[in-house]
């Protein structure tokens, strides 16, 4: 194999451990932990038999009455050996976590990063959008991408959430989901969002669907509105036409949620 070969496989598995840092470094917790627990339970043993052998030999030569019984000390000065593999062990998993979690924390952090480049860039674009064709002009076209998204996203009668705040079909871009409610029931729960945010500072996805009377969703718990970063938010609404040319009012939030600042 040549070199260029082999520098090129070494670049791909380092690439690939790299990429799966977190990962691999669970999993060999996982197994330092077990490996541990076995080699504690194993050098128990000889631990006992090492104290034994150190109490017979203070009998046998006739040690001070007084230093008959080992102290805490005398055990461990005596039995620490066969822990010394399973203390190492033990310790390199320790080094596993915090490395795992390390990396964890370093990534989230780069993503956070990334995401607020990204949405400074989008609020920027925004603006210019508005600038150049208006605010009538940007509707439009507001309304022709959520036609699009309705358009893609099939309706079945069974799926549609009920919420008991109206009978208008609305469809969420955010979930692609469709529900029935009322135009007048989300302004008002736009307006429970935005106090919420100001008391909370904080507010996640899955909160702000709550209050609007939807289900949760898996990604829903981790993304949301920080009112420092974002601040108050609001709700567009297209009118478009669903499968049947059913009207349906699709929504969207005119800030995107974004991932959870620290501390919360």
């Amino acid at each position: 194999m040549s070199k260029n070969a082999i520098k090129e496989v070494a670049s791909k598995f380092g690439g690939i451990i790299n990429q799966n840092g977190p990962t691999i470094l669970v999993i060999l917790s996982i197994f330092g932990l077990g490996t541990t627990v076995v080699l504690a339970v194993q050098a128990t043993p000889k631990a006992i038999r090492l104290l034994k052998e150190e109490e017979d030999w203070r009998l046998e030569n006739e040690v001070d009455e007084d230093k008959l019984v080992l102290t805490p000390i005398d055990m461990i000065k005596t039995a620490w050996r066969p822990y010394v593999l399973p203390a190492i062990i033990g310790s390199a998993t320790v080094g596993c976590i915090i490395a795992s979690n390390t990396i964890n924390l370093k990534r989230n952090a780069a993503i956070t990063g990334a995401f607020a480049l990204s949405e400074m860039a989008f609020k920027e674009y925004k603006v210019k959008v508005l600038e150049k064709i208006g605010e009538k002009g940007a509707s439009g076209i507001r309304d022709e991408i959520a036609q699009e998204h309705v358009s893609k996203t099939k309706k079945d009668d069974s799926t549609v959430i009920i919420t008991g705040n109206g009978e208008t079909l609305c469809f969420d871009e955010s979930s692609g989901r469709y529900f029935k409610s009322s135009v007048e029931k989300l302004r008002r729960a736009v307006n429970l969002i935005n106090k919420r945010l100001m008391n909370e500072m904080w507010i996640t996805l899955n909160e702000a669907y709550s209050i609007m009377d939807l289900d949760p969703t898996t990604t829903g718990r981790e993304i949301g509105w920080d009112i420092g970063r974002d601040g108050m938010i609001d709700i567009d609404f297209s009118t478009c036409l669903s499968e049947g040319d059913i009207p349906c009012v699709s929504i969207s939030f005119d800030i995107a949620p974004g991932p959870k600042p620290r501390g919360y």
